[in-house]
C-alpha cells in the first residue's frame, strides 16, 4: 500500500477527471487524517489533555474563486516533507465534512495534495450529502416466527 494514498487518488483524478475517481477520492478522504491550520486559543486541561475555550477552529482559504473553504492537507507526513510546515494540527476527513456541512459561512473544503501542487475541492452540498444516511438503505425487517 502507498504511503500517500489520498494524494495518489488526487493525482489520478487530476489526470482522468472521471466521476469514479472523484468518488474514490471522497470515500478515502472521509477516513483519512488531514493536516489543517488550527486557529484560536489552546491550553492544557487536567490529565495533560489539550483543551480549548471554544475559539478553536479550522483555518480557511479563498484560493481560486474567492469562496471560503476549510483548508486541508492530504497525507500530512508527506506534505511536511515535500512542502514544509503549512499546518499545525490533524483531524479526520469525517470531522472536516461536518465542519463544512454545518458552518453557514463555509463553502466546502479545499484539499491540497501532499506530493504534488494540485488541489481538489469538496463542496458544501457534497459534504452534506456524505453525512446523510443512505436514502436507499431499506429498513430492517423483523421476521416473526409462526407458531
Amino acid at each position: 500500500m502507498s504511503e500517500t494514498p489520498l494524494s495518489d487518488i488526487m493525482s489520478e483524478h487530476a489526470e482522468t477527471k472521471t466521476p469514479e475517481s472523484y468518488e474514490r477520492f471522497l470515500e478515502l478522504f472521509r477516513n483519512s487524517m488531514l493536516g489543517i491550520v488550527a486557529t484560536g486559543a489552546l491550553g492544557h486541561a487536567p490529565q495533560g489533555h489539550l483543551a480549548t475555550d471554544g475559539s478553536l477552529s479550522a483555518g480557511r482559504t479563498t484560493y481560486g474563486d474567492g469562496r471560503p473553504r476549510v483548508l486541508a492537507y492530504a497525507d500530512p507526513e508527506a506534505a511536511l516533507i515535500n512542502f514544509g510546515p503549512r499546518f499545525n494540527a490533524g483531524v479526520s476527513g469525517g470531522v472536516l465534512l461536518q465542519i463544512a456541512a454545518r458552518d453557514p459561512d463555509c463553502e466546502g473544503i479545499l484539499v491540497n495534495s501532499g506530493v504534488r501542487e494540485i488541489c481538489l475541492t469538496i463542496s458544501k452540498s457534497t459534504a452534506q450529502d456524505m453525512l446523510m444516511p443512505e436514502a436507499n438503505t431499506p429498513e430492517p425487517r423483523i421476521r416473526k416466527e409462526r407458531r
